[in-house]
């Protein structure tokens, strides 16, 4: 018998939620990590510098013998033992390929179990009521502290604008 799924939204949204969450979290640990590395490159800084001079410096003054020891490899190579050595390298890189493709398997799981667990938390139910309310901006005819009720579209209903415009006309009759 074949297993039927019932979710109603695939596995690469969860993941892509999952991952969207687990970004947010790490972003919000970003601000203390720079103000850390901050002070850290300006109290580390000069002295790093003066060491990587002197480092430096040393190894021009060597390039005419590592250029030498170069050479001499080059012509004292055995193709036997390149061929052999790039197989090994090839099964070695073979094998970490697969470990890398288990190890994304595992990551997208993980990622997809996030995204179920934060689109529960954040899809009403069916049952679950949706409040909404829509604030008009400031103009002449509208008191800038009244909330004007609509549906979910956004179409305001016409009973608060007509108040609001009493209102204006009330003000301008006084100041006449």
């Amino acid at each position: 018998m074949p297993k039927t799924d019932t979710t109603k939204i695939p596995g690469p949204l969860y993941a892509a939620a999952g991952a969207g969450d687990l970004a947010i979290e790490r972003l919000r640990k970003v601000p203390a990590k720079v103000a850390e590395l901050q002070e850290r490159f300006q109290t580390e800084f000069p002295g790093r510098v003066n060491v990587l001079q002197d480092k430096i410096t040393a190894r021009v003054a060597e390039l005419p013998a590592i250029v030498a020891e170069f050479r001499q490899r080059v012509v004292d190579t055995d193709t036997d033992k390149l061929r052999e050595s790039a197989r090994r390298n090839a099964d070695v890189m073979r094998t970490n390929a697969q470990a890398a493709q288990e190890r994304a398997t595992s990551i997208y799981a993980e990622l997809v179990a996030r995204g179920t667990h934060v689109v529960s938390r954040t899809i009403p139910g069916p049952n679950d009521i949706l409040v909404a309310e829509v604030y008009a901006a400031p103009s002449d005819s509208v008191a800038t502290d009244e909330i004007l009720e609509g549906d979910v579209t956004g179409t305001p209903t016409a009973k608060p604008a007509k108040n609001a415009a009493k209102k204006a006309t009330k003000k301008a009759t006084k100041k006449a």
